[in-house]
């Protein structure tokens, strides 16, 4: 099935300072891998899975701020950080997650059309993210931090994740966290894709990639890394599924989300076009799609009547 958008769509905020060190950072880093990978590769893959687990903070929209002023506000505790926590509404519970270097706002759009159907939203900034403590973090800790918000702010009828979050919610979900109805946007494949398109990106030889691959196993453990090398299979605790990706996605190839749809239960699949990786999260059908899945009486307007991002 295939969605597009024809409305004109506003370029994504970003922060150019970040970004012009982020290109910087990735040059250097290239030129190390380059000139030492091959004759140092476990100092090296030290090196990559230091850089890997590291994350990035980019500004909020205005319409972010704007809608964390309506939220209550609260946290609770991951391997000493303090993980920040939103909430919105009353009524039966939908999670937020978003993706690797994202935040709990970004997936801001679905709040208010969720609110509208009777929902409550719970968004949270992942360790190292947004206002989150940290700066680094992996997939066992975000994996941990919905769990404990399943724990303290559950049980959740929905869940809808972002990207690399689609992961960490797959991981949660076969380590006990029972959730009705899941959507995955934008998902990456597995980890052994994750892995050989970043070591491409950096230019990082076989025998660093070899050791990243072999300490990455040991730092997640054989079962969650078998387990999640190609995709992110589930294999409790859902009873629906919707995935959703966008063709001219450049982050990410949209056959690695409709491989995922193969192995999750009763799953639908949706693709759009001329959406990308991040700006289908702003997309009014995808937001449409996402919310008549969770809920067939819905209304997706918003009640920020601001048309800024």
């Amino acid at each position: 099935m295939t969605s597009s958008s024809t409305k004109k769509q506003k370029p994504l905020h970003k922060d150019k300072r970040n970004t012009r060190q982020t290109k910087l950072d990735v040059q250097l880093n290239r030129f190390l891998f380059r000139l030492l990978g091959k004759a140092l590769p476990g100092l090296m893959s030290w090196w990559a899975l230091k850089r890997w687990s590291r994350t990035q903070r980019f500004a909020p929209s205005a319409r972010e701020k704007r809608m964390q002023l309506r939220a209550s506000e609260c946290s609770l505790r991951i391997n000493g950080k303090q993980i920040k926590v939103w909430r919105w509404g009353k009524g039966q519970k939908v999670l937020l997650i978003h993706g690797w270097n994202g935040r709990g706002l970004q997936l801001h759009r679905f709040i208010d059309p969720l609110l509208n159907a009777g929902y409550q939203v719970v968004s949270f900034d992942a360790p190292g993210h947004g206002q989150t403590d940290g700066q680094q973090t992996h997939l066992v800790e975000i994996r941990q931090t919905i769990e404990a918000l399943a724990e303290q702010h559950g049980p959740f009828n929905a869940a809808i994740a972002h990207s690399f979050g689609v992961a960490c919610l797959s991981a949660a979900i076969n380590s006990g966290v029972t959730i009705s109805n899941i959507i995955g946007i934008s998902s990456p494949g597995g980890l052994s894709k994750l892995i050989q398109r970043y070591c491409a990106y950096m230019h990082i030889p076989a025998p660093t990639e070899q050791r990243l691959r072999e300490r990455l196993k040991q730092r997640l453990g054989e079962e969650l890394w078998q387990g999640f090398a190609e995709s992110y299979p589930i294999n409790r605790g859902v009873d629906r599924s919707l995935i959703i990706h966008d063709e001219q996605d450049q982050l990410v190839n949209w056959q690695e989300s409709q491989q995922l749809s193969q192995c999750w239960p009763n799953a639908k699949f949706i693709l759009t076009q001329g959406l990308g990786h991040r700006r289908i999260l702003l997309d009014p059908a995808t937001v449409g799609n996402v919310v008549e899945f969770i809920d067939t009486n819905v209304t997706c307007d918003s009640l920020d009547s601001d048309s800024t991002l």
